[in-house]
């Protein structure tokens, strides 16, 4: 089994700075405060107090979750408490993952841009191919050039291609009702909040067409996380702009942004892992509560390939759920017990559902597109009231009046693909049939995504669109937000 790698000279030299220098005082100086690779024999930590309490918040979300299986929903944190599995999830609330800010460290230590140019080298050509590579570089790489040897990624292709079954407008439907949890789950809301990603659309573009294609795209692609497929070099390049980011966070006095006493690590390497089982398991329940029909195998392949996502975004092998029942009960908990919406949470509602609506009708030479605007924040609006319920909506702040006709047409939607599944299926040729459309969606989401968005936001050739994972390289402290930003 893979352990996390033993610190360098370098990381002691960067470890050594003055707390107020390198990381917020208030962390610097909690208990709590350390890497579980350099202490594994401390006991565990218990879970912060903001994710010690039960949240019935996404209740309706996990009835959904869970509504075509037999794991039965846990109720209270009591019910959760007697998990043992659990324990180390909220062990790993603590940290962040330790390796990977490392090198982030090392590479922002390093003149002329030199460290970027030293990693993205290692990840096209391998880190043999670097000359004297820092020691915490060769760790990183040992890390996730390992992944063969730890998950079956047979079963992680089948997973993939559960995903590219999907129709591009369902696999876009199932995720957009993902991008919602970045205003709603505490962790999630406040570092999304906290860089800026989405409040302003119009120029938040590249990172909403990044995120998106790596989400739908390189998650469901012929060859996932094969070491020298895009989907690979994707996921440790956002595994880089994830820590990066918290290297940033963690010296910062915004008491939006970190309370560790309070909410523990900002970004942490439980809390990591929900990006993997977002991308994968989270959409085949959608497209399940959409009238698919899958098999415990067929969730036993999603849920592998969330494993891979999780770890390759940079959480521990040791944090990861091992089993369909405990990728269920990782989802149930993470669900049940995390912080629900914070300071940023208006400001992120009406960027999803009035900034992309009003950017796109703005964009159109079309007046007819323009008077549609209303029905696509309905659409949106109908996309998350059928995920999470009507009762996760009272009292949310940033969001439009509910249309009337969006949850009966999602019902309707449900039946009409129920029965068009149905009868697909029935008819002869089906495996052929979904060969060719794996292809076909394969092709849109992973090569022709970009260019149709640029195309919808009248962006073609620009630098908006590009697909670079590294608008973090130079941030800074002041770079982050508060919610009053």
């Amino acid at each position: 089994m893979q352990t996390t790698a033993s610190p360098t000279s370098s990381d002691t030299a960067a470890e050594n700075k003055t707390p107020s220098a390198s990381i917020n005082p208030e962390m610097a100086q909690h208990p709590n405060n350390f890497y579980r690779c350099q202490h594994p024999d401390k006991p565990l930590r218990p879970a912060p107090a903001i994710s010690a309490r039960y949240s019935a918040t996404y209740e309706g979300y996990r009835c959904m979750m869970f509504a075509d299986c037999d794991y039965q929903m846990k109720m209270s944190a009591a019910e959760f408490d007697a998990c043992p599995a659990t324990h180390r999830w909220m062990d790993a609330e603590w940290e962040g993952d330790y390796t990977s800010d490392q090198l982030a460290l090392w590479m922002r230590q390093q003149p002329n841009n030199q460290g970027r140019k030293l990693f993205e080298q290692a990840l096209e050509n391998g880190i043999g191919s670097v000359s004297d590579a820092p020691d915490i570089m060769k760790a990183f790489f040992a890390q996730v050039d390992a992944i063969p040897q730890l998950f079956d990624l047979e079963k992680a292709q089948k997973g993939a291609d559960l995903l590219a079954n999907m129709s591009p407008l369902m696999h876009y439907m199932a995720n957009t009702s993902l991008i919602w949890v970045s205003s709603t789950m505490g962790p999630v809301s406040r570092m999304v909040g906290s860089t800026g990603r989405f409040f302003n659309v119009e120029n938040s573009l590249s990172r909403f067409v990044e995120t998106s294609s790596y989400v739908v795209g390189d998650v469901s692609s012929a060859d996932v996380f094969q070491r020298n497929s895009q989907s690979f070099k994707t996921g440790v390049r956002v595994r880089l702009m994830h820590s990066l980011i918290r290297n940033q966070v963690i010296k910062s006095d915004n008491k939006d942004l970190i309370d560790f006493a309070e909410r523990g690590h900002p970004m942490s390497d439980h809390i990591g892992a929900n990006g993997g089982f977002m991308f994968t398991l989270y959409c085949l329940k959608f497209s399940a509560s959409m009238g698919a029909k899958y098999s415990r195998e067929d969730y036993e392949n999603c849920c592998e390939l969330a494993r891979v996502i999780s770890y390759i975004n940079g959480t521990g092998i040791d944090v990861l759920p091992k089993d369909l029942e405990e990728c269920y009960l990782y989802v149930d908990h993470s669900l049940a017990m995390c912080e629900g919406h914070t300071p940023f949470t208006e400001k992120l509602n009406q960027a999803f559902y009035f900034g992309i609506p009003d950017l796109i009708a703005k964009r159109q030479n079309s007046k007819l597109l323009a008077l549609m605007n209303p029905l696509s924040r309905g659409f949106l609006n109908g996309i998350n009231r059928w995920a999470y319920g009507n009762d996760i909506f009272r009292d949310m702040p940033g969001m439009p009046k509910q249309a009337f006709w969006a949850v009966p047409l999602f019902v309707l939607m449900r039946e009409v693909r129920r029965g068009y599944l149905l009868l697909d299926k029935l008819m002869p040729l089906y495996e052929q049939r979904m060969t060719r459309r794996r292809q076909k969606h394969r092709e849109f989401s992973n090569k022709k995504f970009v260019s149709f968005v640029a195309k919808l936001m009248k962006r073609e050739g620009s630098d908006e669109v590009k697909m670079t994972y590294d608008g973090h390289d130079n941030s800074t402290t002041k770079d982050l937000k508060g919610a009053d930003s």
